[in-house]
Order: C-alpha cells, then structure tokens, then sequence
C-alpha cells in the first residue's frame, strides 16, 4: 500500500522526532545530529523532508546548522511555546498550569484591549460562541467555541501578536478531556458583556476572575 503521509506530515515526523531524541538525551546541547541521509534511513523520509524538519527546529532555536561542519544542538530546553505543531499530545498539568500563568499576564489586558476596540462583527462572534458553550454543556460536550471565545477576544484586541500567541497557547488545550461547566459559562458571559458594554476594567476582571478558578480546577488534578 502507497504510503499516504503527507509532505508535511513527515517533516513534522522528523522535527518531532528530533525533539524526542533531544529529550531522551539520545543527543545533548553541543552534540552534531546525525547526517541528512542517516536521519532520513531513520525517519523512513525523503532528504527534503529532513531538511524541512531541521528547518523548523532551527526557527526556534533548539538546533544550529554551521555551514561546512553540520548541525548541532544549541539548546536541550524546548519550552512550551516553541514545540513544533502538533507536539501538545503530551502535554501535562503541570505543563498546562505554567501556561495558565502565562495566560494570567497576557489575557486579561488582551480582554480590557477587546472592550475598548471591538467591532460590531467581533461582539456578533463573541456572542455566538457564548450560546454555542452554554448548548455544549447541556449536551455535555466541549465545543469549538470553548476556545474559539478567547481567539474572538484575541481578535477583537485588534493585535496580531495578541492572535498569534493565542493560537500557540491554545493548540495545547485540543487534547485535554476536561470539559466546561457552568462556571465557565458564567466568566465567558462575563466577559463578553464587559467587552459589549466597553468596560474595561470589568473585562480584565472577569478574565482575572476566570483564571483563579481555572487554576484551582488544574490544580486538584495535579495532586490527584
């Protein structure tokens, strides 16, 4: 059977793969990474889909190719937000609490932003997704829209920097099976008639208040 793996697929096999090796400390920071072909005999890939996988390690900092010489790891750390694409299937609580702190820094500005500089299109989105929570949960369900509120919120800040990292965050919360509540639905609905009614500061308060209580529900997990 022909093998139906996409050209990006298999870079991304490689990149992550890579990363793997890095963290079993299989290679270290300062150590050369096997050769293209050796990579490729490895990862069962073409040489392009080595070089693309490189690439991307490169972009973030985790590997450095030194023309004439090789590549080589440059640092054995890779922090959440520079993981490859679709790297959050591993991702754990304690993982995910030190993005919840990230999150407490940046998205309750990103909130008060959205209540001064929204537009009638982004509260029409914002709005949407609060109904569609509030039938996820009737159903007992985790809709798009759980998530799709903040990237409505991100958007409606008017900051591309703001959406950006709103997407980096949020790809790590596709695989987590906890499912929202009424208290989410509460905060949401909060914040979008913060948003809608151009109140500030009662938008970054409703965010802030938000996040206690997601903290404490990642926390009982962790101590489970």
């Amino acid at each position: 059977m022909a093998d139906k793996r996409t050209r990006k697929k298999l870079f991304e096999e490689v990149s992550h793969g890579l990363v793997e090796m890095i963290r079993n400390e299989q290679i270290q920071p300062g150590d050369r990474i096997p050769i293209e072909s050796e990579i490729a005999d490895m990862f069962q890939v073409s040489r392009t889909a080595v070089r693309e996988g490189v690439k991307t390690l490169a972009a973030i900092g985790l590997l450095e190719t030194r023309p004439g010489i090789g590549t080589f790891v440059v640092d054995g750390h890779l922090g959440l937000l520079r993981n490859p694409i679709g790297a959050a299937s591993s991702v754990k609580i304690a993982e995910l609490l030190e993005l919840l702190e990230f999150r407490q820094i940046v998205e309750p500005e990103t909130a008060a932003l959205a209540a001064q500089r929204r537009s009638p299109k982004d509260l029409n989105e914002l709005e949407r997704c609060v109904i569609e929570l509030e039938k996820g949960i009737r159903l007992g369900i985790k809709p798009p829209e759980d998530i799709g509120f903040h990237l409505a919120l991100a958007r409606a800040a008017q900051n591309s920097a703001l959406v950006d990292a709103t997407y980096l965050i949020f790809r790590f919360y596709e695989n987590d099976p906890t499912l929202p509540d009424q208290s989410d639905l509460i905060a949401h609905r909060s914040m979008y008639e913060a948003v809608r009614d151009g109140d500030s500061t009662r938008a970054r308060q409703a965010m802030f208040d938000h996040f206690s209580k997601l903290e404490k529900r990642y926390r009982s997990k962790k101590n489970r």
